[in-house]
């Protein structure tokens, strides 16, 4: 089956479970590269994902359906931690994915952005 852009909105349960979601990620630092392949699963992976200091995080999945989406994050147990709503993305528009001699690709070089 092919897989579809999914957006997920991760919403805390409450201020105790976001301060537990946080413990839980310093218990279990890993490399960028550790993390994706932890969630890449038969049927759905995780792309992308931002996270603020806000009671909610954004992830980007590519997945067959969007209950793939929330098995994977049941079997990995964020769902303790935070209510999810996925959305599937019928647009996807990403300046990376431009070639290099675009223009606007060139502008975003001359951006910098503290991460």
């Amino acid at each position: 089956m092919t897989r579809k852009r999914y957006i997920a909105i991760h919403t805390f349960h409450s201020d105790k479970s976001k301060e537990a979601f946080n413990d839980w990620n310093a218990e279990n630092p890993s490399t960028e590269e550790e993390f994706f392949k932890a969630w890449n699963f038969e049927k759905c992976q995780c792309v992308a994902t931002w996270i603020g200091d806000d009671d909610f995080f954004f992830c980007h999945w590519l997945a067959e359906r969007d209950q793939d989406v929330h098995e994977a994050l049941t079997s990995m147990g964020l769902d303790e931690f935070v209510f999810t709503a996925c959305y599937e993305a019928h647009m996807y528009l990403d300046i990376n994915q431009l070639p290099d001699n675009s223009p606007i690709k060139q502008s975003q070089a001359k951006v910098s952005v503290d991460a």
